[in-house]
């Protein structure tokens, strides 16, 4: 009788525990975690960045009254968005949430906006501690929990390197360009050729992907990749002199600069790198200009491939203040490689076709 009692009895405990069951979270940045890297802000940025507490019951009564609040470290500027919690405020650096009710198995979140600070000497991890009051048949219940975040500094001092980086590249090409008369190999017909293929490539292609991209998802780099990798096989095959892909790939910079009205002056070099990339690749297999499918395709994937780390791996952190979640950053370097073989075998059959033409 006494175990049966006992037995009865841990029974309820449990149920009232269950009963009692609330799950709660914090997401900040509030942006697409499969993509972006979580849990990670930047000093310096001029804008808010959102968070989001997410409250879910997970036990099989209903919660009520229930209030939370957040300390936000290191004294950052708090905002409140519109959203539908309509009961929220802050008092200094405390942001206080009351929500009526949560039924069983439903959620409820709301959302504030920080400014992360405008400097840090180095990076560190900041905690910001949230604790949660609410009732149910059972009584009432606080519960609490830390979410760990982590600020950069401003990448000031990395910005300025590429920036450097850059010129110097620049630089270096156009010395070497000017001591060996590199223009002078060209002809009139291959500089005709060259422009033509950039302008197709800047303003056609680069209007197509733009227009396209979001359709494709992740894939969607491809509509650009492709056809890039194709014409650029076409332009060396017919061109055939060393330099053309540097040359090209810099006048596809500079005609979408002047079209789409985007400045690259000073990141110009950095552009002009895949161009030099390819080049060096066409001198180490002895001046072969795309002349066998096997050639072309690891140019197009090097290139591609290139193109893509240059992206995600400099300019988007340096220069633009994102981080991609690595698994995303790979993943798009990888289809970018493979666009760039696919490309590379397509460019090689439509450039022996023009060069029989041409013949």
């Amino acid at each position: 009788m006494k175990r049966l009692l006992s037995i009865l009895l841990l029974i309820l405990l449990s149920s009232n525990l269950a009963a009692a069951s609330l799950d709660t979270s914090m997401t900040i940045p509030v942006k697409n975690t499969d993509i972006y890297e979580s849990n990670r802000l930047v000093a310096g940025v001029t804008w808010h960045e959102r968070a989001e507490v997410l409250l879910r019951n997970t036990g099989s009564d209903v919660l009520y009254d229930i209030e939370v609040t957040v300390d936000v470290p290191l004294n950052m500027n708090i905002k409140i968005p519109v959203q539908d919690v309509k009961d929220i405020s802050v008092e200094g650096t405390r942001v206080t949430a009351r929500i009526a009710e949560i039924k069983p198995g439903r959620d409820a979140s709301f959302l504030f906006s920080v400014k992360p600070p405008e400097s840090i000497q180095s990076k560190k991890t900041v905690s910001f501690p949230i604790s949660v009051t609410y009732e149910d048949s059972t009584g009432s219940h606080v519960t609490s929990l830390t979410s760990s975040v982590e600020i950069v500094p401003p990448p000031s001092w990395v910005t300025y390197g590429t920036l450097l980086v850059s010129m110097l590249i620049l630089i270096i090409v156009l010395i070497v360009a000017w001591k060996f008369d590199v223009l002078e190999w060209f002809t009139t017909i291959d500089l005709i050729t060259i422009s033509l293929l950039a302008a197709l490539i800047g303003v056609v292609f680069r209007w197509f992907w733009q227009t396209f991209n979001d359709i494709l998802g992740p894939f969607g780099g491809l509509l650009f990749t492709i056809p890039t990798v194709v014409l650029m096989i076409v332009a060396l095959q017919l061109v055939r002199k060393p330099g053309t892909a540097t040359l090209l790939f810099t006048v596809v910079e500079l005609v979408a600069m002047v079209v789409w009205g985007t400045n690259i002056t000073v990141w110009l070099g950095w552009y002009m790198s895949e161009g030099v990339l390819v080049d060096a690749l066409v001198i180490l297999f002895r001046r072969n200009y795309g002349d066998t499918r096997n050639a072309a395709m690891i140019y197009g994937a090097a290139r591609s491939a290139f193109s893509y780390a240059l992206f995600y791996f400099l300019f988007a952190p340096a220069v633009w203040k994102v981080y991609y979640a690595p698994w995303y950053v790979w993943t798009e370097v990888g289809i970018a490689a493979i666009g760039g073989l696919i490309g590379g075998s397509i460019g090689y059959n439509i450039a022996k076709k023009m060069r029989g033409a041409m013949i």
